[in-house]
């Protein structure tokens, strides 16, 4: 019988505060040189002004913007 390793136990997980998670948001906006709303045009569209601006839609996508 072999032993059994946790494969997942070196993984770290970080919990990001709201301050984080604007923070985050800000510089994918920042990368892509675009608004989030701007970044949702692109979205609806289906049509993203660059590489980059498609990566920072998948990052930001799932997160509601609030008032900075």
């Amino acid at each position: 019988m072999t032993g059994h390793t946790d494969r997942y136990s070196k993984i770290e997980v970080d919990v990001l505060e709201d301050a984080g998670v604007r923070a985050v948001i800000d510089n994918a906006l920042a990368q892509a040189e675009c608004t989030w709303e701007e970044l949702q045009e692109q979205a609806k569209a289906g049509e993203f002004s660059c590489e980059i601006a498609q990566r920072a839609w998948f990052v930001v996508s799932s997160f509601e913007p609030s008032p900075a």
